[in-house]
């Protein structure tokens, strides 16, 4: 053994007895004080699945699902439904009136329209009408009040034949004066008549009296050099019916 051996054995058992000469203790390395979580290293395994599978172990568990409530969610259900429902009927309701409400209104006023136009077709019928029966009941009423003056007058020519007179002192005065042998025809038997209240006045203005079986009796012509004058019946009459409208002749025709 050499010397370097020697020294280190020597040395060495020193330190088991306790030091050496100078008095010191020997040097121990300080120890790791292991605590309670201390767990020694171990090279794991390489293989992924192994690992996976030792995740998954030191996973923690999940909790169990609380118990489901069947009834509780009927019930949330039927809440649903209902709630859903009754904001239907409402939307639905009130745009359903809002709808029947326009589609009525529009429907009313075209019916209103059509009973408009329809009354207003009346109306003017009714006017045409009015106007038809007004003039039927005007044309009535003259024809009637015609029918009345011609029997009127002649009712009276009969019974005073005198209502001769105020014509002939109207031909007699009438401007211009007929000049040129003024001649007044009358009928026969109003000759003798107007003589009797007119003879002066009648020689006076220079007329003559001449009987004509054509002029009715009632009237008379007065006839001239410059012309004639027409105060017959037929004439008088004729001119009062142009005035009202009407050509009805004197002698009424009969079918």
């Amino acid at each position: 053994m050499s010397e370097r051996g020697v020294a280190a054995r020597l040395a060495l058992r020193e330190n088991q007895a306790g030091g050496d000469a100078s008095g010191f203790a020997p040097f121990e390395p300080p120890r790791r004080t292991r605590g309670a979580g201390w767990q020694r290293w171990q090279m794991g395994s390489l293989d992924p699945r192994a690992a996976l599978q030792e995740i998954v172990q030191e996973a923690p568990a999940e909790p169990a699902p609380p118990p489901i409530d069947f009834a509780a969610l009927d019930a949330m259900r039927e809440g649903a439904r209902k709630e859903g429902y009754a904001q239907g009927y409402t939307q639905g309701q009130t745009q359903g009136y809002g709808d029947g409400h326009r589609e009525g209104y529009a429907r009313g006023l075209e019916a209103a329209r059509n009973e408009a136009t329809r009354l207003q077709g009346l109306a003017a019928n009714f006017r045409k009408a009015l106007d038809g029966v007004d003039q039927e009941v005007s044309d009535a009423l003259v024809s009637l009040a015609l029918d009345v003056a011609r029997q009127l007058v002649r009712t009276k020519v009969e019974e005073d034949p005198e209502v001769l007179l105020p014509a002939v002192r109207e031909l007699l005065t009438s401007e211009p004066a007929l000049t040129g042998s003024p001649c007044l025809l009358l009928h026969p038997e109003d000759v003798g008549l107007v003589e009797a209240h007119m003879q002066g006045e009648l020689e006076a203005a220079g007329w003559t009296l001449r009987a004509d079986p054509a002029v009715t009796r009632g009237g008379c012509i007065a006839s001239a050099t410059s012309g004639e004058r027409d105060a017959r019946l037929e004439t008088r009459w004729a001119r009062v019916a142009k005035a009202l409208g009407r050509d009805d002749p004197w002698e009424p025709q009969h079918d």
